[in-house]
């Protein structure tokens, strides 16, 4: 099992980690552990070994399997993941301040980014399951890292709690299939005729996929994860947990698309797209505006995956992972030099701080669309394939990428707007964020940057020269129309400040912009109505152990009764015989009349 040594310096490092007195030490164990994996991927990308097989055990001829497979896709994620934990793992080194922290932190951290890279080379649904689980757990370990503040823990929670539905979901797939299929590789799903249990099971891990991924209508839990440090949320919502169940969809596509499920994709994949563009249109919190648009990334992944149009949904994937780390990068700068305050009308910008608003600005631009950063490059993609397939479809992409360039330049706009207090000193102030966290952040905008060229100089590194002509110049023109007409509304409305909000937090526009509360309200309602069926379902029960329980007393006092009738009189023996004998005649002669 070659592939398997890639995860084994971080599963290390994360052992270092717990080591007593290696406070000092655990940001260094794991970076190291990091950039060893990610020497140790480059060469797997290299000499790539193929599917690899090693047996766990056997229950009743079922044969259980750790599987892993270093095909294209499982490669593409397996170095995007390993190029941005080292990225990661520098940016914390700054932000991290608390030596206390650094053990517990640095342990999750390189779990989490193990459990990730074990699932990119999964090839059986066994070693998807685990690694699917290792990351739940991490992430709520992560998010409510901060336990000590009053809504981290909620926030853990509620994400756990959301995530653990699609678990339990996945779990029954999974069965299924093994029962099926009598295995749980996924190349027996892919090489067998598609059955109603089959296609129960595809349902069933599709929901665990929309769950992990964060799509309507289990997205809520993503944007309360903003709660954790910013260094999970760039880790997050880049390359980790959130794209788990779009690439476990992109690699089993061609089994949904047999199943007939590719609408029900596209659908959840548009009502994901719309609510993650409107909220963050109207939402005040810094890193959430990020998680509202992380939302809509993968809503526009899934419609790409829902049109069957899996290239455009990878080179969207790929793209990604750089202008979301290198947004989240800068926004925790942002918010560091400000004193951690979050409030995106609070915040001020110093124009002094040219490499952090250099690299919120590179990033901005690629979420927006803006030729020829790599963001555009993934947008056009799905633009593109809508356009040739369903024309009501890309009008609606169209209207969520003119969201998109403003919300995106609203994110940028307002800070830079604000004039910066210079009342603020000693740790306030761009001149206290460590250089740790602002050159990541930096070589993340130059990714951003270049990965649009390389993509023209060579595209068969994610998906083959022949897919270069599905861009013209037509869609090159209109995807940059609407983004810099999206910028020049954001530039009116924000950076001039003729109107600082689209609409009064009082008015229904904003209600129906801003539906984050109407969604949290409707998962209370839910909540509210599971516990009433519970504690129906505990009456019932307490009703029926009831029952039982007075059955039991009358069977006991039938029988001290009956026993008090045997007295040993020979009367009372005699009449009892003739009474019942006399019973015997008249039931006899009812049914003979009868």
């Amino acid at each position: 099992m070659l592939s398997l040594f890639v995860i084994i310096p971080l599963i290390a490092a994360a052992l270092a980690c717990l080591i007593p007195r290696t406070e000092r030490v655990a940001k260094y164990l794991a970076l190291s552990g990091s950039i060893v994996s990610l020497l140790l991927a480059y060469l797997l990308l290299s000499n790539p070994p193929g599917t690899q097989s090693l047996q766990w055990f056997n229950v009743a001829g079922l044969s259980v399997t750790i599987t892993t497979a270093t095909a294209q896709a499982n490669l593409l994620l397996l170095m995007l993941v390993a190029i941005v934990t080292p990225l990661v793992f520098t940016y914390s080194m700054g932000y991290m301040e608390l030596p206390s922290e650094q053990r517990r932190f640095y342990f999750e951290m390189c779990v989490f980014a193990a459990s990730m890279m074990l699932f990119a080379i999964s090839a059986s649904f066994i070693t998807l399951f685990i690694a699917w689980e290792i990351l739940g757990i991490t992430s709520y370990l992560l998010i409510g890292f901060w336990h000590y503040k009053e809504r981290a823990p909620t926030a853990a929670r509620k994400a756990i709690t959301t995530i653990l539905i699609g678990d339990i979901f996945m779990l029954m797939g999974i069965v299924i299939i093994g029962v099926t299929h009598a295995g749980f590789d996924y190349s027996l799903l892919l090489s067998n005729p598609i059955t109603s249990s089959t296609q129960l099971a595809l349902v069933f891990i599709l929901i665990a996929a929309f769950t992990k991924s964060a799509q309507f209508p289990f997205h809520e839990w993503l944007s309360d994860a903003m709660e954790g440090p910013t260094p999970v949320s760039s880790f997050l919502h880049s390359s980790t947990m959130v794209k788990a169940g779009v690439f476990l969809v992109m690699v089993l596509l061609p089994v949904y698309s047999a199943a007939g499920l590719l609408p029900l994709i596209l659908v959840i994949g548009i009502i994901s797209a719309i609510l993650g563009a409107s909220n963050a249109l109207t939402e005040r919190h810094f890193k959430k505006i990020l998680a509202y648009s992380t939302i809509e990334d993968l809503g526009l992944m899934f419609i790409a995956l829902g049109l069957n149009a899996v290239f455009a949904a990878m080179i969207l994937f790929f793209v990604q992972t750089f202008y979301k780390a290198a947004l989240f990068m800068s926004a925790g700068s942002i918010i560091r030099a400000n004193n951690e305050e979050e409030d995106i009308y609070k915040l001020c910008c110093s124009r002094n701080s040219k490499p952090i608003l250099a690299t919120a600005l590179i990033g901005a631009l690629s979420i927006a669309g803006i030729f020829p950063l790599s963001g555009f490059l993934g947008k056009s993609f799905v633009e593109s394939s809508a356009m040739s397939s369903n024309i009501v479809v890309y009008a609606v992409l169209v209207l969520v990428g003119l969201a998109t360039s403003i919300y995106a330049f609203r994110w940028l706009f307002i800070p830079t707007r604000n004039v910066f207090d210079k009342k603020l000193t000693g740790k306030l102030g761009y001149g206290s964020v460590p250089k740790t966290m602002v050159i990541p952040g930096v070589v993340l905008a130059a990714l951003v940057v270049v990965a649009t060229f390389i993509y023209y100089a060579d595209p068969s590194y994610i998906g083959g020269a022949a897919q270069m002509q599905l861009l013209g110049a037509t869609e090159i023109a209109i995807t940059n129309i609407v983004a810099i007409a999206g910028i020049a509304v954001a530039f009116y409305i924000y950076k001039l400040g003729h109107r600082m909000h689209l609409a009064s937090t009082n008015s229904m526009a904003f209600a129906a912009l801003h539906n984050s509360t109407i969604v949290n309200g409707a998962y209370l309602i839910f909540a509210a109505g599971i516990a009433k069926i519970g504690a129906l379902a505990g009456n019932l029960d307490f009703a029926f152990d009831r029952s039982i329980y007075v059955m039991s007393q009358l069977f006991i006092k039938s029988g001290y009764y009956m026993r008090r009738m045997v007295d040993g009189q020979t009367n009372s023996y005699a009449l009892a015989f003739v009474l019942g004998f006399a019973l015997m005649l008249l039931l006899i002669a009812f049914n003979l009349i009868t």
